[in-house]
């Protein structure tokens, strides 16, 4: 089922580039349009503009360059800064996971995990872009299909995968703790 569904192609939805285009280009003219209106020096005001507009340009490219892919060799997911492409039989898992996010950020995102036991984002496969139990089951019957008869998971990826996830359970809840410990400091400092 999977082998015969790729390559695949994930990207940001024509929609939301729209609408990310749209508050790039009016933080723009906010930020230039205060900045006049401020009688802000004019080597200020294009010095500012260079910067802001070199930024904005970076961003934009990277943001719309962003993509996940699925073909017959592997998955390969590229970042606003980084590539990755893992062979289908060096991935030891692919998960979905939820993000505790509020809207409009995804609420359910995809990992693939690798053999050194890193996770890694697989940009636009989420609920925002895609319908992500349709997708995780087509990625993972490709992933069966395609890593190979003589497959097996690796016992030390599966001790550094289970370090990584304890590692951010610790780390949400010693968030969680610290933010409820914040609530009576709060109450006493008001006090």
């Amino acid at each position: 089922m999977g082998e015969e569904l790729l390559p695949r192609e994930y990207r940001m939805r024509r929609s939301r580039v729209l609408v990310f285009l749209l508050v790039i280009s009016g933080g723009t003219v906010s930020l230039l349009g205060g900045m006049l209106a401020d009688d802000v020096s004019a080597s200020v005001v294009l010095s500012v503009a260079v910067v802001w507009v070199a930024l904005t340009g970076w961003l934009s490219y990277a943001v719309l360059r962003c993509s996940t892919t699925a073909d017959l060799k592997a998955i390969h997911a590229r970042g606003m800064i980084r590539r990755r492409r893992l062979a289908w039989e060096d991935i030891q898992d692919i998960r979905a996971e939820a993000t505790h996010a509020e809207r409009p950020s995804p609420g359910v995102v995809v990992y693939v995990y690798g053999r050194d036991g890193r996770r890694g984002i697989l940009p636009y496969v989420d609920d925002l872009h895609v319908d992500v139990e349709w997708e995780l089951a087509l990625l993972t019957t490709a992933w069966q299909e395609l890593r190979g008869a003589d497959w097996s998971p690796d016992p030390a990826a599966a001790v550094l995968i289970g370090r990584g996830e304890a590692r951010r359970k610790a780390l949400w809840a010693g968030t969680g703790i610290t933010i409820l410990a914040l609530i009576p400091l709060t109450v006493l400092a008001v006090a």
